[in-house]
Parts: structure tokens; sequence; C-alpha cells
């Protein structure tokens, strides 16, 4: 059994994981992607350069903020970890999905963020409520581990202006957020998608569509649920 040292450590050395090569195998690594040049801000990724941050002086004050964790899993009405959770064979999101929506091998959680319409959303009159509430911020959800961007995303097909609603979700939310004095901010939670969008890859081990891979195992849809072709081993 592969402890967790030995495994990082096999990690930094190996070039083994990287797009377009199997753990453990010979093959050539394809070259990594070109990446977008990114302007530099006011830290560095050093602890001298953090430890010079300080709380801003309005945050001291504002006692109480709201957070919207809104998004494409909002559609089923079952839970913010259903992209997950529906391929969990045997789980209730699993179970409701079949129901609902049939096998997930052909209505996976692509398509479901296509019944994402968001056509009642009034991000005007909720930020009216909020600051009537005593809101002194509020904080959009910019991406959750499902991997689909909610603003006008560049980076990605899969996002609330192409597809679902066909919204700029984040931008509405601040443009109506400063209207009202509130402080904006956006939160980001796409660091374990790939892990979370694994079990997308499996398939049903029993019942009528045993075997019969589920659609995240289509290299077609691999932008959203990501291209996993290694498993690493498992760690103690």
């Amino acid at each position: 059994m592969m402890t967790r040292r030995t495994w990082m450590k096999l990690m930094a050395a190996a070039p083994a994981l990287r797009p377009g090569l199997r753990f453990g195998s010979a093959q050539t690594p394809a070259p990594a992607p070109a990446m977008p040049a990114i302007a530099l801000g006011p830290f560095a990724g050093t602890r001298e350069s953090l430890a010079a941050w300080r709380v801003p002086e309005w945050f001291r004050d504002a006692k109480f903020g709201i957070w919207a964790h809104w998004g494409p899993q909002s559609a089923p009405e079952y839970g913010d970890w259903y992209a997950r959770n529906m391929y969990m064979e045997g789980s209730d999101q699993y179970k409701y999905h079949l129901e609902k929506y049939g096998p997930q091998s052909k209505f996976g959680f692509k398509d479901v963020i296509q019944t994402w319409k968001a056509e009642h959303f009034d991000p005007a009159d909720l930020m009216r409520r909020y600051k009537k509430a005593g809101a002194k911020y509020f904080m959009s959800m910019g991406v959750h581990h499902d991997n689909f961007d909610l603003w006008n995303s560049t980076h990605t097909r899969w996002n609330a202006v192409k597809m679902g609603p066909k919204q700029d979700i984040v931008g509405r939310f601040a443009a109506a957020a400063r209207a009202e004095g509130l402080k904006f901010g956006v939160s980001d939670h796409l660091w374990i998608s790939y892990k979370w969008f694994a079990p997308s890859h499996g398939r049903d081990a029993q019942g009528a569509n045993a075997g019969v891979p589920y659609d995240g195992s289509d290299p077609a849809n691999a932008d959203l649920y990501h291209d996993i072709k290694a498993i690493p081993p498992k760690l103690t």
C-alpha cells in the first residue's frame, strides 16, 4: 500500500500524470496547453507577501453579509452536491435522477444544466431585500465543484451566458449589489472538481443499465467532467 508521502514524492518527481499521459506508461507526455497571461496582483506567492494583508476597515464594521450558493444544481431541487451524487449508484439523488430524467448515460449533468433557466432571476429586488435585512456586503458564487462558470467566461463554453440561463449571473449580481451600496465579492469552489466529478466516469454495476458508461466518460464532454485517464493508487 503506497503511503501519502510516497505518492506526493512520486507526483513531484514524475511527469506521468500530466495531460495526455497515463500513469506508469512510457508514452511521451503531451505538451502542456498554453495558459493565458495573468496580470500581477498585489500579492506574491510568499508568506512574507501574504503577511502584509490587512482586513479592510469596512469589513471590521460589516457584521452581516449574505452569500448566494446558487447554480445549475438548483434546477433538480435536490441538494448542492447533486452533480456528483447523481452518479453515485444507489444514492437518493441517483434514484431521483433515474426516475425524473432517465439513465445517467443518456441524460447527465450536462443536460441538467440546460434545464436551469433562471427566468425569474431578479438581483435588484434581492439586493433591496438584503440591504433592508441589514446586509453590508454580498457574495456570489463564481463556480462550484461542477465546473460551470456563472459569468461570461472566456475559458470554457460551460458558462451561464452560453448555456442554461444565458445570463451573466455574477455580473448581474455585482451590478445590483453595488447599486445598493453593498460591497461585492465572488467565491471559487473549483479546486476539488477533478476528484468530485470522478463518479461521472463510472457505470452502473447492476440493473437494466449495468456496464453502460455514464456521460462523463464521453471524450466530447471532457471539458466539463475532466479528462480522467489516471486513477492514483489508494492512499493510506
